[in-house]
């Protein structure tokens, strides 16, 4: 079976700010006021201290989320100048 995802919601403190950012994580972290450690996908670097603030209510499966990301992609190298 597919992993599933839920969109969220997260904050982490740096020096002089806060960061936010949303974020598509498994289901089963996918945990409102837990703290995670994530995977940059560009990097393969672990980044922890994220802070869940909300969790989405819809679960999506990982190929659907790949196909989005792929047709993302697409229409900006074909819209970039």
């Amino acid at each position: 079976m597919d992993a599933m995802f839920k969109q969220c919601e997260l904050t982490k403190t740096l020096q002089g700010g806060v960061a936010r950012m949303i974020s598509w994580i498994p289901q089963e972290i996918a945990i409102a006021g837990a703290v995670v450690a994530l995977k940059d996908s560009e990097t393969g670097d672990r980044s922890t201290g994220w802070f869940i603030e909300h969790v989405g209510q819809a679960p999506l499966s990982g190929k659907i989320l790949e196909r989005q990301s792929r047709d993302y992609l697409r229409t900006r190298d074909a819209s970039d100048v």
